[in-house]
């Protein structure tokens, strides 16, 4: 399963040599009960390239490749968080042990130094 992560350059060079970190989150939550905030501790992951527009700021998109099946992410699913798409918070663990993650895309209004390094690290390995 193809999903997609937004973040900072320096971010996602970290995620792609060292993996996903666990964050919390909360995303505008609140218990229907209690109504107080909701956080839920993770790594985001939709099913399309989120964006500004979409209330995410980052300059990296990561392509994540996931392979689990789609019924075991089913309990991580944040279902109706977008209204045109599917939004995950899964544990950092599951998604480093069964993932393929990439840079795909950086914003090129910010990322002059991001190409000159990253074709240092083609070049080097």
């Amino acid at each position: 399963m193809i999903l997609f992560h937004r973040t900072t350059i320096g971010e996602a060079r970290s995620i792609v040599e060292d993996g996903f970190q666990d964050a919390d989150w909360d995303f505008g939550l609140r218990d229907a009960r209690t109504g107080e905030d909701v956080s839920i501790t993770g790594v985001w992951l939709a099913d399309r390239a989120l964006g500004e527009e979409d209330g995410l700021k980052g300059d990296a998109l990561l392509e994540v490749d996931l392979d689990v099946p789609e019924d075991e992410l089913q309990s991580f699913e944040l279902q109706g968080l977008l209204w045109n798409g599917r939004f995950w918070v899964a544990p950092a663990e599951l998604v480093n042990k069964h993932a393929t993650t990439r840079i795909l895309n950086v914003d090129p209004r910010t990322s002059w130094g991001w190409r000159a390094v990253n074709d240092a690290d083609e070049e080097a390995g």
